[in-house]
């Protein structure tokens, strides 16, 4: 969306605080958000995979931002890394200019074809509950052809989220998205990817990306019985392929966690077996299951609570799960 002459990527709507401080923004439509669990409800408000874009038209220019918790906010001249800044509870001012040696990065970007034009400003939001209070500065949205051409739609839990990723650009959806040189739209959801339908209907009638990943399974686990799982995928699965025949959807069952290494357990196994079914059933050319297990191989990339991955779990599933789809799209 545009908003105050720049562009708030991966971002449907700008809501109020509630208490007057800062406004929150919200990844999907508000209306869409109030009808989600309760988890999914407050997720939707955190800014994975949100980005403040836009071209510098003076000097320079100040955005002032305040988070729940301390968290890395990452600047980027296109596809370069300028800088990082803490941001906490207070609000916090992240000014930006042009570097010195911008010319030359344009040069580079271009030899290289790189992704982003170096003269495009991201300011790459955390994976946390962020407030906007101001942007000031002369400046202008990005123009079409200064970002990717395609762009990748990630579905899933806390783990698409990018919790215990860090910095923003380390989520492995995020990194996927980068080693495929194409643009991410992150709709993960921490605690809250219960695939409910009036979610698939949204990412059904969506029109604005290329190929998408679901992660299914890690969030319904406790709660949910393998028939009442079975009957959601079937349906969040079903929609969104076939409303998309001509794109790649790729299904993602269950990463490497803590029940693949308890013997006493089976309902983990059940799961995984749904998401593979289901793929099956359907038979579609373009519809892929990938098991998670695959993809997260090395335990010790996981966090000690054996769920969520570290930083080098996120790198690795970035690095499998991109050569994947590289592969299916380039059909080798």
């Amino acid at each position: 969306m545009i908003y105050n002459n720049v562009e708030l990527y991966n971002v449907a709507e700008i809501l109020p605080s509630g208490d007057g401080d800062g406004k929150f923004i919200s990844r999907i439509p508000n209306k869409l958000r109030l009808t989600l669990n309760p988890n999914a409800k407050l997720r939707a408000l955190y800014s994975a995979g949100c980005e403040i874009r836009f071209n510098l038209e003076g000097d320079s220019a100040k955005i002032i931002l305040s988070c729940e918790n301390p968290s890395i906010v990452e600047v980027f001249q296109g596809s370069f890394l300028v800088s990082w800044h803490i941001v906490g509870k207070e609000p916090t001012e992240i000014r930006v200019s042009l570097p010195q040696n911008i010319k030359f990065l344009d040069k580079i970007t271009r030899k290289k074809n790189l992704p982003f034009d170096a003269h495009l400003t991201r300011i790459i939001l955390p994976h946390r509950l962020t407030r906007l209070f101001s942007i000031e500065g002369e400046t202008s949205p990005p123009r079409e052809d200064q970002t990717p051409k395609k762009k990748y739609l990630a579905y899933g839990s806390s783990i698409t989220q990018g919790v215990s990723s860090y910095r923003p650009t380390g989520t492995y959806a995020m990194r996927t998205a980068q080693r495929l040189a194409v643009d991410l739209l992150n709709l993960g959801f921490g605690g809250g990817a219960h695939c409910e339908p009036q979610l698939a209907d949204y990412i059904a009638e969506r029109r604005d990306w290329d190929f998408a990943t679901l992660e299914m399974g890690i969030n319904m686990f406790r709660n949910f019985s393998v028939e009442e799982f079975r009957r959601r995928v079937e349906y969040f699965v079903e929609r969104i392929a076939k409303s998309h025949p001509d794109k790649w959807v790729f299904c993602i069952d269950l990463f490497t966690f803590s029940a693949d290494f308890d013997p006493s357990v089976k309902k983990h196994q059940e799961f995984r077996n749904v998401v593979k079914e289901t793929v099956e059933n359907l038979n579609m050319p373009k519809l892929v299951h990938i098991d998670g297990r695959i993809l997260l191989k090395n335990v010790s990339g996981l966090t000690s609570d054996l769920v969520h991955p570290a930083p080098s779990g996120m790198e690795e599933i970035a690095y499998n799960l991109s050569n994947l789809i590289e592969a299916k799209i380039n059909g080798d």
